[in-house]
C-alpha cells in the first residue's frame, strides 16, 4: 500500500499541465541561426496557398544551462490579391528540440527538452491554431476585392504537458 501511494505521488510530481495564449507578432530571425524548418501544412493547390511551418533557431552553445533553441510557428496564406502571415514564438527555453507534427486540422504538437529549477523536463506543447485560420478568412473577407497584404493579429492556445526526466 505504501509503495502504491509513493508511486502515485511520483506520477503527480512528474507530470504537470498548463495552458496559455500566445499573440502573433512580427519576428526578425537571422537565416544563419535557423537549425530546422519543418513544414506541417502545405496546401499549394488551393486559391490561397497556405503553409504552416515550425522554425527552430539555434542561439549557440553555452558553458552553463542557458536555453539553446527557440521554436516559432509560422503561417502564410499567399494569394494573387494579397498575402497574409502570422508568426508566434512558441518556446524560447529549449535545450533540445525533439519534434514537431500536425495532429489534426489546426492542431500541432512540439516536443522539447528544457532545464528548469528542479532538473530536466520533456515538454510537450499542443498548439491550437484553429482561430488563426478563421481570423485569416475574416480578414480576407473584410478586404473584399482589394489587395490584402497584412500581418495577421491573432492568438493561438498552447497546452503544455511537462514530464520530469531522471
Amino acid at each position: 500500500m505504501k509503495k502504491m501511494i509513493l508511486s502515485m505521488l511520483f506520477l503527480v510530481y512528474s507530470f504537470s499541465a498548463q495552458a496559455y495564449e500566445v499573440s502573433s507578432q512580427k519576428h526578425s530571425i537571422s537565416p544563419a541561426s535557423i537549425d530546422k524548418a519543418i513544414t506541417l501544412v502545405d496546401k499549394s493547390g488551393s486559391p490561397q496557398h497556405k503553409k504552416v511551418n515550425v522554425i527552430v533557431t539555434d542561439s549557440g552553445m553555452s558553458t552553463d544551462v542557458s536555453p539553446r533553441y527557440t521554436v516559432y510557428l509560422g503561417f502564410a496564406s499567399m494569394a494573387e490579391m494579397g498575402n497574409i502571415s502570422a508568426s508566434f514564438k512558441v518556446n524560447d527555453q529549449a535545450s533540445k528540440f525533439i519534434s514537431a507534427s500536425r495532429k489534426s486540422a489546426g492542431i500541432y504538437e512540439v516536443k522539447t527538452i528544457e532545464v528548469r529549477d528542479e532538473g530536466m523536463y520533456e515538454v510537450t506543447q499542443m498548439i491550437d491554431a484553429v482561430k488563426m485560420f478563421s481570423d485569416e478568412q475574416k480578414l480576407r473577407k473584410n478586404c473584399g476585392d482589394d489587395f490584402c497584404d497584412h500581418e495577421l493579429k491573432t492568438k493561438i492556445i498552447i497546452s503544455e504537458t511537462i514530464k520530469k526526466l531522471n
